[in-house]
């Protein structure tokens, strides 16, 4: 057996495993969610842990962390060919350095770091749509559960009408709520279960302000029309800091895309001046070293602009 195809097995290996892990610890989390749904309050109250404090004491949680995996997240794209797509990125990684007559070591390195890298990308997209359409949708929501509470029907009326008539992923995080109030629990809490699903704040702002004013008391409606007013609000100011921010956005992608069109521009015109950058030891070094500062650069621009865009 070569070591090429030893490499390929250990990765084929590892990424099984890590796919079976998510796959089990997910399965628990809905086990351990459906049965404290059924469960009355008053064994939940005498000593079983909450879903709060199970989801933060997760077993897993390191993996999820390096894979930057959420169980809560709609995925669109399934957990196993996001696993297969790293697989192929970190062989075609380790391929490419072969090629090039890089160290094995190294190749094994940017095979297992790219994999990495690809699989967070991908999974951290979703969550940032899940999330985003989440944010978009929630104006609508509380105007939806206002004007039902003010036609003077319950509010687990409203939550139907949002399960049924909504959009997803709010229709779907919806029908949860009600599933989980139909089994007994109360809404506030089965709205922050939105909030622990989707980190959105806002949700968690609705379910407070629900708990708030099912224990005091006053009018829901017009708390709720505030609060739908304050949303709305903040759901077009992080519309503006998005427009405002396109030009850097495209600015950026220039500047990360400009070296590999110069490159690809220069070889077409004259192969010469590029091939040493393959065939010469020095040459490749520093062929590696300029892909990875762009990659780098490219995540640096990236990170600072969702830093300042985030509302």
């Amino acid at each position: 057996m070569s070591l090429t195809t030893a490499i390929i097995i250990d990765l084929l290996l590892c990424i099984a495993c890590a796919i079976v892990v998510l796959r089990l610890d997910a399965k628990r989390r809905r086990m351990d969610r459906q049965i404290a749904n059924a469960l009355p309050t008053s064994a939940v109250a005498h000593g079983l842990p909450s879903l709060r404090r199970q989801q933060t004491q997760s077993r897993w949680q390191s993996i999820h962390r390096l894979f930057q995996y959420d169980p809560g997240t709609v995925y669109l794209v399934r957990t196993e060919i996001v696993f297969v797509v790293g697989f192929i990125v970190a062989n075609v990684i380790s391929y490419v350095g072969n090629l090039l007559e890089f160290p094995i070591q190294y190749g094994i390195v940017a095979g297992i770091s790219a994999a990495i890298v690809v699989i967070r990308g991908l999974f951290g997209w979703q969550q940032a749509r899940f999330r985003n359409l989440l944010f978009k949708q929630i104006p609508d929501v509380i105007e939806l559960v206002t004007s039902t509470i003010r036609a003077g029907l319950p509010i687990t009326e409203a939550f139907q009408i949002i399960a049924k008539d909504m959009p997803e992923p709010t229709a779907g995080q919806f029908a949860i709520v009600c599933n989980e109030m139909s089994l007994g629990g109360p809404p506030e809490e089965a709205l922050e279960g939105i909030y622990q699903r989707s980190h959105v704040a806002e949700y968690a702002m609705f379910a407070v302000t629900l708990a708030v004013q099912m224990k005091s008391g006053g009018s829901l409606a017009e708390t709720l029309q505030t609060l739908g007013e304050t949303v709305r609000q903040r759901v077009g100011l992080a519309g503006r800091a998005k427009a405002l921010a396109g030009e850097v956005i495209f600015s950026a992608r220039a500047l990360s895309a400009a070296p590999f069109l110069v490159s690809g521009l220069f070889y077409w015109i004259n192969p010469r001046s590029i091939d040493m950058l393959f065939f010469d030891p020095t040459g490749r070094m520093l062929l590696g070293y300029g892909v990875t500062s762009v990659i780098i650069g490219t995540f640096v621009i990236r990170w600072m602009i969702r830093r300042e865009t985030t509302i």
